[in-house]
């Protein structure tokens, strides 16, 4: 498969939506990292979005990409921007105050692997931040999704409404097949599809107080269908699930 990682378009587009200071889960980054925090950008890319988060020499890095590292280090030298696998950090048990990762999760086979690395990583008190397409909500699918709508639909009322009653110890998100085609578009590297609501009960499960959830309604493109307007509506009223059928998720959690 084509590494999307050496297009050279690839990182454009990403410094692009890196440095997106409106969008909700940007602000409330902004809002949550103190001067005095070591923070951990897992899966930094070029390092943007990291470098207009701190700014200063408490800023850590992880990505995979060898190209995208070098980026990094080259553009913002104050940063730490390490190479490595987000399965396996190369960091020591309670080192950051605070761990995010923005729009990476989706890209991830195994994403348990990596929150329950960002929990390892976590200082006591440590906060855990969690951007992403909200691909995964029963209303809507990623560029990579091949199966009906309809049915995906009605199997995510029904795991919506069954969440209600029983734990899962799984994200239990849908995997879908990355596109392959010669020139990159945004998020066709996905290969699978977060979703808000489980990942509020996982880390739960995990031991995390959630603090804050968003699943950015307000970033709704103004030509959407009706039926997405409608859910949109009705989710002002608080009502179960719509809170969490927004387009991105944003989640805050802290590990205690």
């Amino acid at each position: 498969m084509k590494k999307f990682t050496d297009d050279p378009g690839y990182y454009r587009l990403a410094a692009k939506g890196s440095v997106d200071t409106r969008h909700p889960g940007m602000r409330l980054l902004k809002t949550l990292i103190k001067k005095d925090y070591k923070v951990l950008d897992l899966g930094c890319g070029e390092g943007s979005r990291l470098n207009f988060l701190v700014n200063n020499s408490s800023g850590y890095g992880i990505d995979i990409s060898k190209n995208a590292v070098t980026k990094a280090n080259k553009k913002y030298p104050n940063l730490k921007i390490t190479q490595s696998n987000l399965y396996k950090l190369p960091f020591k048990e309670n080192s950051f105050h605070l761990v995010y990762s923005a729009f990476v999760i989706e890209h991830l086979e195994h994403p348990e692997i990596m929150i329950n690395e960002a929990r390892r990583v976590l200082i006591k008190g440590g906060i855990f931040v969690i951007i992403a397409p909200n691909y995964g909500a029963p209303n809507r699918c990623s560029p990579n999704f091949s199966g009906s709508r309809g049915r995906k639909f009605v199997i995510g009322l029904k795991n919506d409404i069954y969440a209600l009653f029983v734990k899962s110890e799984k994200l239990n998100w849908n995997k879908v097949m990355p596109d392959e085609g010669k020139k990159y578009f945004q998020d066709a590297d996905t290969v699978i599809e977060p979703y808000l609501g489980s990942l509020v009960k996982y880390l739960k499960i995990l031991g995390f107080k959630v603090t804050y959830t968003n699943s950015c309604w307000g970033e709704e493109l103004p030509s959407v269908k009706l039926h997405q307007k409608l859910f949109r509506f009705f989710s002002l009223f608080r009502i179960y699930p719509l809170t969490y059928w927004g387009p991105h998720l944003v989640i805050s959690a802290t590990y205690s």
